[in-house]
């Protein structure tokens, strides 16, 4: 005959239980918070892994990254997550509107007939990929709407001042574009510019914050490996921001870079890139460009003018 618990022996058979179920949540609640930890730190090990790793040429798939949850400042320039995060958040898409333009009409745009040089140059190249440092609104003086618009280039506008992107947003321009300045170094950071100082990105200590991001790092959340053209125009820190660029992992066809302000000197930039493998073409208009050009990829009648 089975004896009925008495009240007493109800209860502690209650506290016990109560007992066993809270050193059970104690026990997995830990468990749980070390995968927590472990993972994380699974994810640190991995990232320095690939931000030691030299030979990988590929853009890792990383997970998204928005402006809430990702602080890109002192990102490396390869880092998966910083070429994410410019993917997702910083890069604007071509336009799919019709041009609005001041000067519909107009063909050349360039200040010193940079589009007709480079066009002459190319022999007329079409379907080619051009970049823009330096973009001001995205018309006038333009050394790339040319190839755009006659001849069906993609390309990619870079340009720091605010109130110039803003209206090169106006434009509807057919190319990719990014409110940034360009980093001085191998790593994503803040900068402030000064929008009162013409045309680039020109960094001063006194202006507006923006965000400065490595040049290298554009061009792989694009996934660009040749550029045709490149105009480079920043007010004196062309030199500082070709030093970022890993030579190895991109080729550009022709450069046209701005020299009248690089306080290295022109003979310095045309050592630098000799080094790296391209060829000094000539001077511009008042000695104001420089032309470089990676032999490989150009035609050998090509000739400084």
């Amino acid at each position: 005959m089975k004896m009925r618990p008495s009240a007493f022996q109800v209860l502690l058979g209650f506290a016990g239980l109560f007992a066993l179920v809270s050193v059970f949540s104690y026990i997995t609640g830990n468990f749980v918070i070390t995968l927590e930890w472990n993972h994380q730190n699974r994810n640190l090990d991995t990232r320095e892994a690939a931000l030691n790793s030299t030979n990988n040429n590929a853009v890792i798939n990383a997970s998204s990254c928005t402006s809430t949850a990702y602080d890109f400042k002192g990102a490396y320039q390869e880092d998966p997550r910083l070429i994410e995060y410019i993917r997702r958040e910083l890069l604007i898409p071509p336009s799919v509107h019709s041009y609005k333009l001041a000067n519909p009409k107009g063909v050349h745009f360039s200040q010193f007939n940079q589009s007709k040089i480079v066009n002459e140059m190319l022999n007329g190249m079409k379907d080619g990929f051009f970049v823009e440092v330096g973009a001001a609104d995205g018309e006038s003086l333009s050394n790339s709407i040319f190839f755009e618009k006659e001849l069906g280039w993609r390309g990619l506008l870079i340009e720091a001042t605010p109130g110039y992107f803003k209206v090169l947003q106006t434009k509807n321009r057919k190319a990719y574009s990014i409110h940034a300045a360009l980093a001085l170094s191998t790593y994503a950071s803040e900068v402030i510019f000064n929008p009162n100082l013409g045309y680039g990105s020109k960094l001063d200590n006194q202006g507006v914050k923006v965000k400065g991001i490595p040049f290298f790092s554009i061009l792989r959340a694009l996934d660009v490996k040749i550029v045709d053209f490149l105009s480079l125009d920043i007010e004196s820190f062309e030199v500082k921001v070709l030093k970022t660029i890993p030579w190895d992992k991109i080729k550009f066809r022709l450069m046209c870079i701005e020299v009248a302000h690089i306080p290295e000197g022109k003979e310095f930039l045309t050592k630098f890139l000799q080094e790296k493998g391209y060829k000094f073409l000539g001077y511009g208009y008042l000695d104001i460009d420089a032309w470089y050009a990676l032999p490989e990829l150009l035609n050998t009648s090509v000739k400084p003018w």
